[in-house]
C-alpha cells in the first residue's frame, strides 16, 4: 500500500452500497468488458469522485496524494478486489 494514500482511506471509509455504486458509475461491475476505460482512466474517475466527497478539487487532491497516478490505481485495485468478494459479482 502507498504510504498514507488518502483515496484509499476514503474508499474503505465509504460504505458497501457506495463503493457498488461507485464500482457500477466507473464500469468495474457489469459484463461489457470492451466499454471498460483504461486503468489511468478509471484511477482518474477514482480521484474525482474522492475530491467531489472531500469537497475538494480534483487538482487539488492531486497535489496532495503525492503521485496521483499510483494512488488512484492502487485505489481502482482495491474497489476491483472488494467487488470480487461481493455476492453481486458472483
Amino acid at each position: 500500500m502507498v504510504s498514507g494514500n488518502i483515496v484509499l482511506g476514503w474508499l474503505q471509509a465509504c460504505s458497501e452500497p457506495h463503493r457498488r455504486r461507485l464500482a457500477q458509475r466507473l464500469g468495474l461491475a457489469g459484463s461489457q468488458m470492451d466499454e471498460r476505460p483504461s486503468l489511468d482512466g478509471l484511477a482518474a474517475a477514482l480521484l474525482a469522485e474522492c475530491a467531489g466527497d472531500l469537497k475538494m478539487k480534483p487538482g487539488d487532491l492531486a497535489r496532495v496524494v503525492g503521485n496521483p497516478r499510483e494512488v488512484g490505481r492502487e485505489a481502482v485495485m482495491e474497489l476491483a478486489l472488494a467487488g470480487l468478494g461481493s455476492p453481486v459479482a458472483a
